[in-house]
């Protein structure tokens, strides 16, 4: 027979792997490039053990509420992970304009300076 806890122990894992990868999503970029994979492990985690429990008769409570922080945790990370990228990208992009416009001006400043002399 197959084994009872299995079921509750996939569903449970799936709890705790939604809400981390909650918590990762909001912490940041580099925190949310982690929580898309810890996401979908524990939306996978919870439909498997959900599963498990409803074949063996058992409350599946555990396991419905990590679907849902599962899939809540799924949306969050991917917005926060594409978001996040973006804004890095444009903040280097930002950064080489100021580069290229500070180095024009001091080139400028020192024509400048050479025409005074």
């Amino acid at each position: 027979m197959e084994n009872q806890g299995g079921g509750k122990g996939q569903a449970t894992a799936g709890l705790v792997l939604g809400i981390v990868g909650i918590v990762f999503a909001f912490l940041g970029t580099w925190f949310s490039v982690l929580s898309l994979p810890i996401s979908i492990v524990g939306l996978i985690l919870s439909i498997v053990g959900g599963k498990k429990l409803k074949a063996a008769g058992q409350p599946d409570g555990i396991a419905t509420a990590g679907l849902v922080l599962g899939i809540i945790a799924v949306v969050f990370s991917a917005i926060m992970f594409f978001t996040c990228g973006l804004c890095t990208i444009c903040a280097a992009a930002s950064a080489g304009a100021v580069n290229s416009a500070a180095k024009d001006a001091a080139d400028a400043l020192e024509d400048a300076l050479k025409d005074l002399q």
